[in-house]
């Protein structure tokens, strides 16, 4: 099976910044960022700081010297947690209550949204009981607003999906099924009028801009990307397996295009935009058998050739570099592909400290390297580029499941119950 993909480039390195990682796998998504001195070992002369968190999957961002994650504090409630990026000291704490309700309790936390931070503000949404929740506070923890029911969700493995804020909208997704095994939630019987949906809050207020119904569809995890537009404008991209790949205008909600809608699997892992075109994939516990490589560059999704290697990833993200990307199968199968036809550059297995790897995090990259965090709790370093070469593979103090950050010359890496920031000591935090 086959799609075309054209001739593509990645972000101009001009416009990433070393510093720029406010949301879920940095800038715009990429999971790519522009520099140096990443140590590709971790140990006493490395680690230059580790902190406790409590229980969470959110992924930690970053603001100048603050890191910021989110975690379960108690069995009813969570936490906003900012540290120090020059020492992991506690800054502040803010908490909330929340209303428990079904998640998978293996594979999810009530603390599995990551935040995303600009220069005014840190934003947070996750769900409480069966609304879905969002809150902004200030760069010392005080909130700002709090919306309680930005929309209505229920599904037996919780939510994860992590906002963005583009040109002062909070975008925040509620997309799922109100099935559970093919039955409806018999304590909630007014779900059968609840609509998924997309919605744009003022960043400022919290107050509701435009909400995109949508068609019911499988539990859907993955974060949206910007496409800027000729002429200025902006649309999201996003996807479901109900609604396909859909270009949504970012001022008015209203849907662009739509790309296959009518997807068999879900949309967990995020898709990832390098110039015009765009790659995700879809799949299920057993697998991913569908994917989305489409052009945008005339402003309509064209399929283009693409050849689909074996074992995608379901969970983790696709990381592009120049014109390779990478794709890290859940289950530690590395495949370099070229970014424009798929074609295979090589396949291995990416082993940990150990032996065997399987992966829930996304690869990241800086410094020529990409950092891959296992399940096992290590964190693997192989060398970007068309030769797999695997550089270290070091053991940390648990299970990684959330996306490494990462700064000018320093990494962050969040386990189960601890956040390391990794780096050359005696370098200044910037």
């Amino acid at each position: 099976m086959k799609f075309t993909l054209a001739f593509i480039t990645l972000f101009s390195v001009s416009v990433l910044s070393a510093a720029d990682w406010s949301r879920f796998r940095g800038p715009n998504g990429t999971g790519f960022a522009d520099t140096t001195g990443l140590p590709a070992v971790v140990d006493d002369s490395t680690t230059l700081w580790k902190v406790e968190t409590g229980k969470g999957w959110s992924s930690p961002v970053l603001w100048k010297d603050m890191v910021i994650v989110t975690a379960e504090s108690s069995t009813t409630r969570r936490a906003v947690i900012a540290f120090s990026a020059k020492d992991g000291k506690e800054l502040w704490r803010h908490e909330e209550e929340f209303v428990p309700h079904p998640i998978h309790k293996t594979y999810n936390t009530f603390a599995s949204s990551s935040a995303f931070v600009d220069a005014e503000r840190i934003y947070i949404n996750w769900s409480s009981g069966t609304n879905i929740q969002a809150l902004a506070l200030d760069h010392t923890g005080k909130l700002v607003w709090r919306n309680d029911h930005v929309a209505d969700y229920i599904h037996e493995h919780g939510t994860g999906i992590s906002p963005i804020v583009v040109d002062g909208l909070m975008i925040v997704r509620s997309e799922f099924d109100w099935k559970r095994d093919g039955k409806v939630y018999s304590d909630v019987p007014e779900q059968q009028t609840w609509k998924s949906c997309v919605v744009a809050l003022d960043a400022k207020t919290g107050k509701q801009v435009w909400k995109r119904e949508l068609p019911n569809c499988l539990n859907t995890f993955s974060t949206p990307v910007v496409h800027d537009l000729k002429g200025g404008a902006k649309e999201l991209i996003c996807a479901n397996n109900a609604s396909g790949v859909m270009g949504i205008a970012l001022k008015t909600g209203e849907i662009n295009w739509q790309y296959n809608p009518g997807y068999k699997q879900r949309s967990l892992g995020s898709g990832v935009l390098s110039d015009d075109f765009y790659f995700c994939t879809f799949g299920t516990g057993g697998g991913v058998k569908e994917i989305a490589a489409i052009d945008l560059k005339s402003g309509k999704p064209v399929p283009v050739p693409f050849d689909i290697p074996k074992g995608l990833p379901y969970v983790p993200t696709p990381l592009v570099i120049g014109d390779k990307m990478y794709l890290l199968g859940d289950g530690g199968i590395m495949r370099c592909v070229e970014f424009k036809t798929g074609k295979v550059i090589y396949e291995e297995r990416i082993e940990g400290t150990q032996g065997s790897a399987k992966f829930f995090s996304s690869p990241v990259a800086g410094d020529g390297k990409i950092f891959c965090a296992s399940q096992q709790g290590d964190l693997i370093v192989i060398k970007a580029g068309p030769k797999f070469e695997k550089i270290a593979a070091s053991k940390l103090d648990g299970p990684i499941n959330s996306v490494p950050a990462i700064g000018d010359k320093r990494i962050y890496v969040r386990t189960a119950n601890s956040l390391y920031c990794i780096g050359a000591k005696g370098q200044p935090v910037p």
